[in-house]
């Protein structure tokens, strides 16, 4: 989670900006705890066992093309079934109308679908932690050492694997579970590339994006060059 420090002055940063246009405000609340969520992520993925193991680019490499998949991630950890919202860092629920607010309506459906379909899976802390780690190290382009990207991922696979069977007594419902967690993956690749297509959207919408986020999601290199609107697709959260 965030510091107390760090909400506050994401909160300050809102407060002084009350006076911005209506859709202004929540779209700016979006990307500043994204902005956190993301801080959070590199740090959760720099303790991680194996990740100093590799180099320095594969590891830029990794953190840029996982980020948004593991978000997808947290965003479904956040949910709250009761309001069928998205609960921030600060505890506030983002529903339907503040997407809307956002300039951000043709996403949430896709979006909520996703988080209804993980909270169904009972999840929990151990899964997303493990399932977050086996995202972080999965196969990306241009990595200097694929091999050893996925060998350190194997074991985060083992340990899920592990932790299932002993959870459910070595029953014969193991492989279904860890099959249900492990098609988490493809979903999440597509999800991370819809992520991607609607920041380069937003950038030629002149929705202005955090620097940060411009340079972890190569946004500003890629809208540069990129001649059409693309069409609307699943948004950056939490």
């Amino acid at each position: 989670q965030p510091s107390d420090e760090d909400l506050k002055r994401v909160t300050q940063t809102w407060q002084s900006d009350e006076e911005d246009e209506e859709s202004d405000l929540p779209f700016r609340q979006i990307t500043e705890m994204t902005i956190l969520t993301v801080q959070l992520i590199v740090e959760f993925a720099k303790g991680l066992p194996g990740f100093s193991k590799i180099s320095q680019s594969d590891q830029i490499t990794l953190l840029k093309a996982s980020s948004s998949e593991v978000m997808m991630l947290r965003v479904a950890r956040r949910y709250d079934a009761a309001s069928d919202s998205v609960l921030f860092a600060n505890n506030k629920a983002y529903t339907r109308d503040n997407y809307r607010k956002a300039g951000m309506a043709y996403v949430i459906e896709d979006l909520l679908h996703f988080c209804r379909c993980m909270f169904a899976m009972g999840m929990d802390n151990v899964h997303f932690a493990l399932l977050t780690a086996i995202v972080i190290f999965s196969d990306r382009p241009g990595l200097e050492q694929p091999s050893l990207v996925e060998e350190i991922q194997r074991y985060y696979l083992n340990t899920l694997r592990i932790y299932i069977i002993n959870q459910n007594s070595a029953s014969s419902r193991c492989a279904v579970i860890y099959g249900r967690i492990l098609s988490v993956l493809t979903e999440l690749r597509t999800l991370g590339t819809q992520n991607s297509n609607m920041c380069i959207s937003l950038k030629l919408k002149n929705r202005k994006l955090p620097p940060f986020l411009e340079e972890i999601w190569d946004v500003a290199e890629v809208a540069t060059t990129q001649p059409t609107v693309l069409p609307p697709t699943n948004p950056v959260v939490l």
